[in-house]
């Protein structure tokens, strides 16, 4: 807003400007005739003055009285060094019609011309004598400018970083934020169509995550009856093919089961959205412990797993059990497209954060897709099959443990030609 104040002043001082350089430089040329009356009104009576001073003098008289004049009014009387062939034609013109004739300077200081009985030429000088009042007077102008803006301005300004940071909070998750503006403000109109908007998807929001937590947890007891009975099915069955297909229904039971948590975690981040960091962790220990993955099913895909960290990253403050979840997820995820390597490295941002890099060398993620792979239920197509497995969720719930962690998240390519996940987290130290 301050940026905005300023650039409305700064327009109009400078149309301010303008308008006085228009009307002291311009105005003389537009309206010349004008001006050639005024200074004709004006000067007509010093013109007669001369005339009744100068003529019929010899020149030595007229420059004695002419060194009286310029003690009395130094710097206005004086000869030209033109001659009256050498003067502009209008100011020619003038002084034959009129005996006064006035030439256009370009500057505010306008020369006027006498000419006398005798034929002899005089020029008139108006002066400028008061730059510093001038000056001081266009300083009040400009000042009283400011003030207006400012009186016009701030009550716009204050309503308008309220809806500013009413729409932070809200995009934040604080479904409760409103505006809430007097009926005196500007814009009102405007802060009663967003706080009806905020009223209407917090609403819709609020309901959509009801309605989540509550489908979750009412499968929960028909998923634990059908294990029960799976379970008894298989102790109670002597067939081969009967206990494949019970297998078969207990591996649907199981991936119903991972959507169900998975569903649960998502609900519980968008409800609990701050998180408590008073946990210091051993950063190297905590990515061999936590990545999820086994040695046994490496071995069994044939792949590799590094891991680096930086020297000033030996230890971290953060939440331990969520950073797990998110690590986790990005390596099992890894592992599914993985040909031979996967790497992870943390390593230091900036003096306030540090970056906690998951990249493998399979077939990576496309441009287009690289942003919506974070929405929730969105998956690539390569892995919208049963060998890949996977909802959509597990890189949404990643977003949001990073977003409670307050960093950020992003994804690209590896140079080992795969994807790179790439999470950003501030440094944190412990609370005294």
């Amino acid at each position: 807003m301050l940026r905005n104040l300023v650039r409305l002043y700064l327009v109009i001082a400078a149309l301010v400007v303008a308008s006085i350089l228009v009307v002291n430089y311009g105005f003389p040329h537009l309206f010349a005739r004008q001006y050639a009356q005024a200074v004709r009104t004006s000067f007509n009576g010093e013109s007669f003055m001369l005339n009744h001073l100068l003529s019929g003098r010899s020149r030595d008289e007229q420059e004695a009285l002419l060194e009286q004049l310029r003690a009395a009014a130094p710097g206005r009387y004086s000869r030209p060094t033109q001659t009256f062939e050498q003067l502009q034609p209008s100011v020619r013109e003038q002084l034959a019609r009129h005996r006064v004739g006035w030439e256009i300077t370009g500057s505010k200081c306008c020369l006027v011309y006498v000419k006398l009985d005798d034929g002899g030429l005089m020029r008139v000088q108006s002066l400028d004598g008061l730059p510093m009042v001038e000056m001081g007077a266009y300083a009040l102008v400009f000042t009283t400018i400011l003030a207006a803006v400012c009186i016009w301005l701030i009550p716009h300004w204050r309503d308008l970083e309220k809806l500013r940071l009413a729409a932070a909070r809200f995009g934040g998750g604080r479904l409760d934020a409103r505006v809430g503006l007097s009926g005196r403000s500007s814009i009102r109109q405007l802060s009663g169509h967003f706080d009806r908007m905020a009223d209407r998807i917090g609403k819709l929001i609020q309901a959509q995550r009801d309605m989540l937590n509550a489908v979750s947890h009412e499968l929960r007891t028909p998923l634990s009856r059908l294990e029960f009975g799976l379970d008894i099915l298989q102790h109670h069955t002597q067939d081969t093919a009967t206990e494949n297909r019970i297998l078969g229904l207990r591996k649907d039971v199981e991936e119903l089961e991972a959507l169900v948590a998975e569903l649960l975690t998502l609900g519980m981040l968008e409800h609990d959205r701050q998180g408590v960091f008073t946990e210091t962790v051993a950063l190297p220990a905590f990515l061999r412990d936590a990545c999820g993955v086994t040695d046994e099913v490496l071995a069994l895909g044939k792949l590799e797993l590094n891991c680096s960290v930086d020297a000033r990253l030996e230890t971290v403050v953060t939440e331990s059990r969520s950073l797990a979840r998110a690590y986790s997820n990005l390596v099992r995820n890894a592992v599914q497209h993985a040909r031979s390597i996967i790497r992870v490295r943390a390593e230091m941002a900036a003096s306030d954060a540090w970056t906690l890099i998951v990249e493998d060398d399979g077939a990576g993620i496309p441009e287009a897709d690289r942003e919506r792979v974070f929405e929730s239920f969105y998956r690539l197509d390569q892995s919208r099959d049963r060998a890949t497995g996977g909802y959509g969720l597990g890189l949404s719930i990643v977003k949001k443990i990073v977003a409670r962690h307050g960093g950020g998240i992003r994804v690209g390519s590896s140079e080992l030609g795969g994807a790179m996940f790439v999470m950003r987290f501030p440094l944190r130290q412990l609370p005294p």
